[in-house]
């Protein structure tokens, strides 16, 4: 199965077309500017290493977030646009399932970059929040219970809980792939739902003062 995978929400972009276990393009860099054109530019560039084109892809997959606003809202919107052109099916994954570590006896603790203060973290496949790192910290569990942690926010929850372990690696568009395929397949070659954005917060908008005005007059 081929599967076209971008990854635009959190800290590192990259873009990957894989093959079953095969990687057949891989591209990551930690640029933030011009990612609209950077996604298309490295897709193309896949399709044309691996000679083939989008009618030769199986699925396309993208992170939805948590992360970046502006990441997340072009991630979605280049890959929607590919699927519907192409007419194949898209699969969305959290960054929760991208930067789950491997099942280990313990607990994993998922923590991901908001670029504020508070980061999004999650325990196991539970309910997510969005809080400092230090105030999580105090809700882990202080017996003796194994905790890994994971995720691009990692380095910034560790000096918190010194007793954890830090997962290696970190996940990418590579694993987006293959996560994505594995899912497919087990959900029978059906997209079941179209990937929408997965925010834990509001986005930062701030109206000008004419605005302001122009909304206190209506």
């Amino acid at each position: 199965m081929k599967c076209l995978a971008v990854n635009t929400a959190t800290t590192i972009l990259s873009v990957a077309l894989t093959e079953g276990d095969r990687v057949l393009y891989h591209f990551s860099t930690a640029e933030t500017r011009d990612q609209g054109n950077l996604i298309i530019h490295h897709a193309k560039e896949a399709l044309k290493q691996a000679e083939t084109g989008f009618a030769g892809l199986d699925l396309l997959a993208v992170v939805t977030g948590p992360g970046s606003f502006t990441g997340i809202r072009i991630g979605l919107a280049a890959l929607r646009g590919m699927a519907m052109a192409a007419q194949k099916p898209l699969v969305g994954l959290s960054s929760f399932e991208l930067f789950a570590a491997p099942a280990a006896e313990g607990r994993n603790i998922i923590a991901v970059e908001s670029w504020r203060p508070e980061l999004y973290f999650q325990i196991d496949q539970g309910a997510p929040v969005n809080e400092k790192p230090e105030d999580f910290a105090k809700k882990l569990p202080s017996d003796g219970t194994l905790l890994v942690i994971s995720g691009d926010a990692a380095e910034k929850l560790l000096p918190f809980v010194p007793q954890a372990k830090r997962a290696e690696g970190l996940p990418d568009a590579v694993a987006l792939a293959k996560r994505a395929a594995a899912k497919f397949q087990a959900d029978g070659g059906v997209a079941k739902e179209r990937p929408a954005p997965f925010y834990l917060r509001p986005a930062d908008v701030t109206l000008s003062s004419k605005q302001t005005r122009n909304v206190e007059g209506i």
